[in-house]
């Protein structure tokens, strides 16, 4: 047992322990304007997007066909191209091409119940479901967004209601909001030490394996074995139930499509095909794509991809050992993004977690002449707001992920410091206390 020893005088009155200096009005200013900024933005996208989500033109359609497909007995044909195209056309909407369903098959388990409505209906139900998880998540994290509500009392609301990437999910139909529910629930279990059921919630993600791969990668490089032993639970029970809903021949089927979707994805056709283009992933497979399409081969960029991808989880690897597993997971969202192989617009609603808890963390440090503190929190900041170049540079939105490359690197420099010697300027390693 640790006992802790304070200079305080028992004597000492509350009344004449110093308070936190105020939020500098730059904060403030800033904690009002850029929220209604964003909020600007979401408005006029909803008012563009709405007769496109009446006659079907959202990603929700690729979600309630397979759900529809599975309820109908044709679940082993959720990833044939052409079944596919032709139940959409005569659910939704006649189209040119179809959006393919491109996650594992146990996803659908998720879509049956809305697949008995009408699509319209259906998405507007899914829609408020979004919503409800939207709540949950607010709900779950709140309490880690106490020093942001000093700087203002709405602003943890103001934070949910304007990120970008949860808009974007809500006017899809996406499914990034089920994955941001799962991971800030395994937070909370990881803040109770149950890390054998936060490994087994976060592997439920798995139908973005893309981003849940990497983070129960780094978890078994940190010998997190418990929690190590949960995701590996998890993870073979949503394979299997995959395989049995699709079977071996799809299987297969699924196995190639993955492979167009990435190594063919260089060709416009392909990128027309699948709706995906490398420009818009604001990861490092995107990143590398965009500098260097035109002046390397195809062949090249895949292999400087993986090269990279796999130096920044080396990387990672020997950061988060000495971490709680709680504050293991923000790092791990991070750099589970950058690698990330697909990565699209909505997808970057998991990085809300990683930019709340070190703004709410370092938030001080603008009250102090701290310029590490600062640094930190402006890079958060500035990653909360990026997602706007979606509006104004949507063909080179790659470029996002110069500021996620930049939250990382705050994210293992604030990871090895002392939250309270970090607000007051001093450089001192954290120490976990047992």
């Amino acid at each position: 047992m640790i006992t802790l020893q304070t200079d305080l005088d028992p004597k000492t009155e509350i009344s004449n322990i110093p308070a936190k200096p105020p939020a500098p009005y730059y904060v403030r200013a800033l904690a009002l304007g850029l929220p209604a900024i964003l909020l600007g933005i979401q408005i006029s996208g909803w008012i563009g997007i709405a007769p496109a989500i009446l006659h079907g033109h959202s990603d929700f359609r690729q979600l309630y066909t397979a759900g529809y497909m599975v309820r109908t007995g044709q679940g082993h044909q959720i990833y044939d191209y052409g079944r596919t195209k032709t139940f959409q056309d005569r659910l939704i909407s006649p189209e040119q091409i179809a959006l393919p369903f491109n996650h594992l098959a146990y996803e659908t388990l998720l879509y049956v119940p809305f697949s008995r409505l009408r699509y319209r209906l259906a998405f507007f139900a899914f829609l408020g479901t979004n919503l409800l998880l939207l709540v949950v998540s607010f709900k779950l994290l709140r309490r880690r967004m106490d020093h942001l509500a000093e700087v203002w009392e709405w602003l943890p609301v103001a934070m949910f209601v304007t990120y970008l990437p949860f808009a974007a999910t809500l006017m899809q139909g996406q499914d990034s909001l089920v994955l941001l529910t799962l991971l800030t629930a395994a937070m909370v279990l990881l803040d109770d030490h149950q890390e054998f059921m936060a490994g087994l919630m976060i592997a439920l993600g798995l139908f973005k394996f893309q981003i849940i791969l990497p983070i129960g990668f780094l978890f078994l490089f940190w010998r997190r074995w418990r929690f190590t032993a949960g995701f590996a639970v998890s993870a073979a029970l949503v394979s299997l139930t995959s395989l049995w809903i699709v079977g071996w021949a799809q299987v297969q089927v699924y196995a190639g499509a993955l492979v167009s979707m990435s190594i063919h994805l260089s060709s416009r056709a392909e990128q027309v095909m699948y709706g995906i283009s490398p420009t818009s992933m604001p990861n490092i497979r995107g990143l590398i794509y965009g500098v260097a399409n035109g002046y390397l081969s195809s062949v090249a960029i895949q292999a400087i991809t993986i090269v990279a991808s796999g130096a920044v989880l080396g990387m990672l690897a020997w950061t988060g050992t000495r971490l709680r597993a709680a504050d293991a997971l923000p790092l791990a969202i991070t750099t589970s993004v950058l690698v990330s192989y697909h990565l699209l617009f909505h997808d970057l609603s998991v990085l809300f977690i990683p930019i709340v808890l070190i703004l709410n963390r370092l938030m001080e440090s603008e009250a102090t002449n701290n310029k590490q503190g600062r640094s930190i929190t402006r890079t958060a900041t500035l990653m909360f707001a990026a997602p706007i170049c979606m509006s104004f540079i949507p063909s080179h939105f790659y470029l996002v992920s110069l500021p996620i490359v930049a939250l990382l690197f705050v994210l293992i420099r604030a990871a090895n410091v002392d939250p309270t010697q970090l607000a007051a300027g001093v450089h001192q390693p954290a120490v976990e206390m047992p």
